[in-house]
């Protein structure tokens, strides 16, 4: 094997390597970008007829606070940027694709909009779906406002 003289021969050497490097990362950019894209397509095909209003029903009907699933459901469309109906069972790693900062970010958020308090020591396990939210949210005593 003769090294290279200079840095433009070893360029000229490497350019069928690099360029197929280069292909197979665009490649499976493309690839992720359709999966997502289908994804995405068969959720809202799958969830049509799902609505914020059919999620709070459902979670009236085991108990939960009205105020509170409606508030969960809405911070999760809006600043979350879920782009699809969102049912109580969903993962919020796997199926919303939300990180521990953007659920303990959300939690606060609900917290705060239901006039709940922070109280950490509730929360044995970390959130795995909607409905650990809620009820964490539902279980957090009320913010006592306090006199000037």
């Amino acid at each position: 094997m003769v090294t290279p003289n200079s840095v433009q021969q070893w360029l000229a050497e490497q350019v069928v390597p690099l360029t197929i490097i280069v292909v197979l990362m665009i490649a499976g950019f493309l690839v992720l970008a359709i999966s997502a894209r289908r994804r995405r397509a068969t959720l809202l095909r799958e969830r049509a007829g799902h609505t914020e209003d059919r999620f709070v029903e459902e979670l009236a009907g085991f108990g939960f606070d009205p105020k509170i699933a409606r508030l969960t459901y809405r911070i999760l469309q809006s600043e979350q940027s879920v782009q699809f109906p969102i049912l109580l069972q969903d993962r919020l790693d796997e199926d919303l694709g939300l990180d521990d900062s953007d659920v303990e970010e959300m939690t606060v958020r609900v917290l705060a909009g239901a006039e709940r308090e922070n109280r950490p020591g509730l929360r044995h396990e970390p959130f795995v779906t909607v409905e650990d939210v809620v009820r964490y949210v539902q279980a957090s005593p009320r913010r006592r406002h306090e006199a000037a």
